[in-house]
């Protein structure tokens, strides 16, 4: 058995975080990755990627220079059960005394409950993994260890015949999800687990195990999955950083495939059919790999729907609908968006317009399982209080308005009804609390203004309905109040707090009120009489996608509300805190997700330019830090004293004024983009928005990266603020 040959790119950096890997060797890994994937069908996913670096594939061989050992594979017996087949696993696919190897290409949900031309119920759209089984379609490339014998063409052509029990080269199958520590459908958690217990001996054909020795002075099998899901996501963002790549998920595509794919008659059948909603003006869901199926053998091209061309072809679709869905190039009056990832190569959504507050805010290409979560059963799981909900008097429930959802964050405001106060409970919608986690959460309180004790400042409250229970309101808290509630939706904790008026209003009939309020609930609930409400107050529309991670102002009082109860204790009683510790306040310390802090931080500073914060860069170095000042003439002395004057920079200027914000810029007719352009604008989408963002500047665009102004290039903007774990 051989080890990597001196030509390996594979290096120590590549399993740290992307930013510390050299321009130059990412570049390197990107070219090699294109090569790649272009003699393995095309199409290339992260743990596949890994792979090929691990054990050097070479393009031009269309083989491993690496042969590893056979009994380390995974035996799938081709029409028998399938055993955990995570993608990049080399499996030995066996029939009786015969055997191919191969390596898992891809895998996708494959439950049933659909028709031929795509549609899908929409309970299935978004449904976790059912306990105990889950369907799976597993797609294995036999040609990864070298172009086939004749005799194993001829026993591969066998297999694929009808009843040879490898239909189109796909092994359909349940998948027992008891045999696993993580889910089948995390994929790089999957192969991390697979690498480190049972194939191990793999890994101790390169480097990695005595890497980890030299670092740790030992290693467990925790170390190893935490290092292969590190160079798994590194490789991912270096994908996703090429131009030569369309990355969907974790699936890289050649691009000059996947456009063709795009331009093609196909193409425009697969959207035609996924932008129809259902008769009635209700919505249809589409799924993908049925309606492929359907369309290609249409045309009589069943070639496509075999190997790994079936799984670029379903890469293809959905990179198809989705440039689609960005560049609103759909039917008008139809909103389409992407519902579910995982299930039959992707599950699409399809309505008439207008759509409500809650997917009007929601990023289109966010799969956040609306058809599960909508769907009567998931509604029945929904606790019995739901009735008691429902007999409520129609003008005393409280209103919910979704402010602002994205793939990372949902905010909104709750005006509380008097019942709602009564019962203790905090209404947020169903659709809402089918976005986080299921279970109990915890509610972080803040009333503008005054200190809460503990007990009422941090409750564990439970689910009920559209609502969670067991709140304990401060004492004083009128009908019509209205809070700010923002969660991560990969978090427990709701974070919610009242707001001061900016000057006190006195209410005929009932007295003083501190607190911002809905006019119309308290004079229904009091009998009082109260003023107009603002022009444009009920017309307020959620925030619509952005093209990069916004800032979100109906984050700004609770930002001010975590500041003064967890921040560090500055000049004149301010407090301060860098925007990674600001994120673990509002959000919890378990959260690490780089596009929620992005957000945090770009409100932080858009809050400094309005005058609301200052920010300053920290004493050693790292992420800035933002400071809040109370309206005391100390403050205000010490906060004009510690301005922070950058070089070439007037003093006393607002530090967000310095700044040129990163930005597209349109060329001139006949020009084009530099390859520095395009590269910083793909490190900056990922940097930003995540390894799926899209990272292709818009044609007769350029990219201009943030910078202090007079500093020249000098650091990007969007590096200013460096990632760390919270210490």
């Amino acid at each position: 058995m051989g080890r990597p040959g001196g030509d390996s790119l594979l290096c120590p950096e590549i399993f740290g975080e992307f930013e510390e890997v050299p321009t130059r060797l990412r570049t390197a890994v990107a070219d090699r990755l294109k090569e790649v994937a272009a003699a393995r069908g095309g199409l290339l996913h992260a743990c596949g990627a890994f792979n090929a670096l691990y054990f050097n594939y070479c393009p031009r061989l269309r083989r491993y220079t690496v042969e590893p050992d056979p009994d380390a594979f995974i035996t799938a017996p081709v029409g028998g059960p399938l055993s955990a087949l995570p993608v990049g696993a080399y499996v030995r696919l066996t029939r009786g005394t015969r055997e191919l190897w191969g390596e898992v290409a891809a895998v996708l949900g494959a439950r049933e409950d659909v028709d031929r031309d795509g549609w899908a119920a929409g309970a299935l759209s978004g449904a976790p993994a059912v306990d105990g089984l889950d369907q799976q379609r597993v797609i294995v490339d036999t040609e990864v260890f070298g172009p086939l014998s004749q005799s194993e063409l001829v026993e591969r052509g066998r297999w694929l015949r009808p009843g040879g029990g490898w239909q189109d080269g796909h092994l359909v199958g349940s998948v027992p999800s008891a045999c696993r520590d993580v889910s089948a459908r995390d994929q790089t958690g999957s192969f991390a687990a697979h690498l480190a217990g049972p194939a191990r001996p793999l890994l101790d054909l390169g480097p990695l195990p005595s890497w980890l020795w030299e670092e740790n002075g030992e290693v467990t099998e925790a170390d190893i999955a935490r290092a292969v899901r590190a160079g798994v996501s590194c490789l991912a963002q270096i994908m996703a950083s090429s131009p030569g790549l369309h990355v969907w998920g974790l699936y890289g595509r050649s691009a000059a495939e996947s456009d063709a794919f795009a331009a093609s008659a196909p193409a425009e059948e697969v959207l035609s059919a996924v932008s129809r909603p259902a008769p009635g003006g209700h919505a249809r869901y589409t799924a993908l790999w049925p309606l492929l199926d359907n369309v290609v053998r249409g045309i009589e091209r069943t070639e496509q729907l075999t190997g790994v061309s079936a799984a670029a072809l379903a890469v293809d679709a959905n990179l198809a609908l989705a440039n689609a869905v960005t560049h609103r190039m759909l039917p008008a009056g139809i909103d389409v968006r992407l519902d579910d990832r995982w299930q039959q190569g992707g599950i699409w959504r399809a309505q008439p317009l207008p759509v409500d507050s809650l997917l009007a805010g929601l990023d289109p290409l966010s799969p956040a399982g609306v058809g599960y979560a909508e769907s009567e059963a998931a509604a029945k799981e929904l606790d019995s209080a739901t009735a008691a909900e429902a007999s409520a008097p129609a003008d005393d429930t409280s209103r919910v308005c979704v402010v602002h959802v994205d793939d990372e964050l949902v905010v909104l405001t709750v005006a509380l009804s008097a019942s709602d106060l009564a019962a203790g409970r905090l209404e947020l919608g169903r659709s809402v609390l089918a976005l986080l986690p299921q279970g109990p959460l915890i509610l972080q309180l803040h009333h503008d203004g005054a200190v809460l004790p503990v007990a009422l400042a941090r409750q564990r409250v439970g689910r009920a309905g559209a609502s969670v229970r067991r709140v304990v309101w401060p004492q004083g808290l009128l009908p019509g109040t209205r809070l700010t509630v923002a969660a991560a939706r990969a978090g427990r904790r709701l974070t919610a707090t009242t707001v001061l008026l900016q000057a006190p209003e006195e209410i005929e009939g009932y007295g003083t009120v501190l607190w911002e309020y809905e006019p119309a609930m308290l004079v229904g609930a009091t009998g009082s009489v109260g003023p107009p409400a603002p022009d444009g107050e009920a017309d307020r529309q959620p925030s619509l996608r952005p093209s990069w991670r916004p800032a979100v102002a109906a984050l700004e009082h609770l930002i001010i509300e975590a500041l003064k109860r967890d921040g560090e204790n500055g000049p004149a009683d301010s407090r301060r805190l860098d925007g990674v510790r600001l994120t673990a306040a509002l959000f919890g310390s378990d959260i690490r997700s780089p596009a929620l802090l992005w957000t945090v931080i770009h409100t932080c500073e858009d809050m400094a330019l309005l005058g609301l914060l200052t920010q300053s860069p920290a004493p050693q170095g790292g992420p800035d830090v933002f400071t809040w000042w109370p309206s005391t003439p100390e403050a205000l002395h010490a906060r004009s004293a510690s301005s922070w004057d950058a070089p070439d920079c007037p003093p006393g200027q607002p530090l967000s004024r310095r700044w040129i914000r990163p930005q597209r810029r349109r060329l001139p007719d006949g020009q084009r983009p530099s390859p520095e352009s395009r590269r910083d604008y793909a490190r900056w989408r990922i940097e930003v928005e995540g390894t799926e963002a899209e990272t292709e500047l818009p044609p007769g665009m350029t990219f201009v990266h943030g910078h202090l102004k007079g500093s020249g290039p000098g650091k990007p903007w969007h590096r200013h603020v460096a990632r760390r774990e919270e210490r």
